[in-house]
């Protein structure tokens, strides 16, 4: 009797993609990130396009990025990133159940980075309201004010711009520290959108947090401050 697509040899299924090709295609997903930021924060002249640019990769990133969470999730650990040489193997991996926007999902971790990924979530979730509010009431501000002054408007930009990099700096500053004192929780709850903490992983993700948002508490305290 002939084998059922059940039973067929596993030599016959395609190659697993490389470790190379998973990691490289969530760092070339996570670029139009700092893309954006770059076009909002600095917003090179004709200032309509760089508005209208960032707005556009905003807005489309999620559709490149919900597939790729969905591919690359079973494949790499969700905290640190890595892909581990036998990524189906029990032994060295863990799943950790996620509550998303978009559903239930089933994450991979490598063994033992479970309990961190879940405190993280943990802190985000207690902390969602206030971590919302520091980061989109200042990107609202900054939106408006980048379209007033596309239209002609006379707006104080720049201060606003120093207000967005301060108050986003402390924010995402407060979660890449805040979410060490916390528990982990399982199922863990994802309050934002889950497909920018796979492009990374999580880890790597909080060390742009710290290092950018210092910078920014930085250059936003000191062009406030008139410095």
């Amino acid at each position: 009797m002939p084998p059922t697509a059940s039973s067929a040899p596993l030599r016959s299924a395609s190659p697993p993609p490389s470790a190379a090709a998973v990691i490289g295609l969530g760092l070339l997903l996570f670029l139009p990130i700092p893309v954006v930021l770059y076009l909002f924060v600095v917003h090179p002249s004709p200032l309509v396009w760089s508005l209208a640019a960032g707005v556009a990769l905003m807005l489309g990133h999620r559709f490149v990025a919900r597939p790729y969470m969905r591919w690359a999730g079973p494949r790499r650990c969700l905290w640190c990133g890595r892909v581990p040489p036998r990524p189906r193997a029990e032994a060295k991996t863990e799943i950790l159940p996620l509550e998303t926007g978009g559903g239930p999902f089933e994450a991979r971790c490598c063994a033992g980075h479970g309990a961190s990924a879940a405190r993280f979530f943990a802190f985000v979730y207690a902390a969602r309201w206030p971590l919302r509010l520091g980061i989109f009431l200042p990107l609202l501000l900054l939106l408006a004010a980048l379209a007033a002054s596309a239209a002609g408007a006379a707006v104080p930009l720049a201060a606003t711009t120093d207000l967005f990099r301060l108050l986003v700096g402390i924010t995402v500053n407060a979660a890449a520290w805040g979410y060490l004192t916390a528990r982990p929780v399982r199922p863990a709850r994802v309050p934002f959108p889950a497909h920018n903490f796979f492009l990374l992983g999580v880890a790597p993700l909080l060390w742009v947090f710290r290092l950018v948002g210092i910078w920014w508490i930085w250059l936003g305290a000191r062009g406030l401050l008139g410095g």
